[in-house]
């Protein structure tokens, strides 16, 4: 049946209005999706700036392989695609190794900065971020070893090898080989170099103590002889002092000089005889000067 054409006119009019409504329900749809889509890619797009910008460059990776997705604008994929370019190149690579009494030992995990990086060793480059870390190898039944390390930015494959010994196994094989080196006495031929060169210092300190001797006494004479000829017999105290303190140096230093030249010649003279006699030679010594400033008292005590 044909319909007039005042009857199409108001069909027309009826299916108008729905028309519409659909129309904008679609760009509606659409435009929410893209939205979303958008936002999908500006987070990633801004986070990857962020973590590049801070140097963790392994984080940056991961946000810039999100955001250089088809769906995402093209401004977006463009520039995630020349950073991720450019983070892959600077993100440095290690290759862990561990050995122990010559064999490689893969049962070692690490973490870096406290933080698990690899449960076991397989001999594959493990990215690292640039920078300074602390590395903890853990192996069953060994302690923990941490070493420092710093990474540098483009550094590729970088072999960090460690060798997996206790460090309690190495405390006790040290404290053990200080032990035997102590309790081992010392042989003959050591002990009588021991003697010379200890003769040798001192014969030197005797001749020290018999130069300071001379100088102070004569310093102490000299003083003497000023004060007898310009103010003897009404000299100040503190003149006479003077004269008294270099004499007692002037002793001091004959009794360090007749100490050094007794226990030098001792020396000397039982050096000789080194392998007959495997007693520890034990010295022992003592000047105590006289309060009244003149001289003193030497005592040497040595065994024969």
């Amino acid at each position: 049946m044909l319909l007039s054409r005042k009857d199409q006119s108001s069909a027309i009019m009826k299916i108008y209005p729905t028309f519409l409504f659909v129309l904008a329900g679609s760009s509606s749809v659409c435009s929410i999706a893209a939205a979303a889509e958008l936002a999908t890619c500006s987070k990633p797009y801004e986070e990857a700036q962020e973590e590049k910008s801070a140097g963790h460059l392994k984080a940056a990776v991961i946000h810039l392989k999100s955001c250089i997705a088809p769906t995402c604008p093209k401004f977006i994929r463009d520039d995630c695609l020349r950073w991720l370019d450019q983070a892959e190149t600077a993100l440095p690579t290690v290759v862990f190794a561990a050995r122990r009494d010559g064999k490689d030992r893969a049962d070692v995990a690490i973490s870096c900065d406290g933080v698990p990086l690899v449960s076991s060793i397989d001999g594959k480059a493990v990215p690292v971020d640039p920078g300074p870390h602390k590395f903890l190898f853990m192996v069953p039944g060994l302690d923990p070893i941490e070493q420092s390390i710093v990474i540098r930015e483009g550094e590729r494959n970088r072999i960090i090898e460690i060798d997996l010994e206790s460090p309690r196994e190495n405390e006790a094989t040290a404290t053990s080989t200080a032990s035997t080196d102590a309790d081992r006495p010392a042989e003959p031929g050591q002990r009588g170099t021991v003697k010379r060169t200890l003769g040798y210092s001192l014969g030197g300190l005797a001749a020290l103590g018999a130069a300071g001797f001379g100088g102070f006494a004569i310093a102490g004479n000299n003083q003497r002889k000023d004060l007898e000829r310009t103010c003897s017999p009404s000299c100040q105290p503190s003149q006479v002092d003077q004269v008294r303190t270099k004499y007692r140096v002037a002793d001091a230093c004959l009794g360090v000089g007749l100490v050094a030249a007794g226990i030098a010649t001792y020396l000397f003279l039982t050096n000789h005889g080194e392998g007959k006699d495997s007693r520890s030679d034990a010295i022992s010594i003592g000047f105590a000067p006289r309060t009244s400033g003149a001289g003193g008292v030497l005592q040497v005590l040595a065994p024969f």
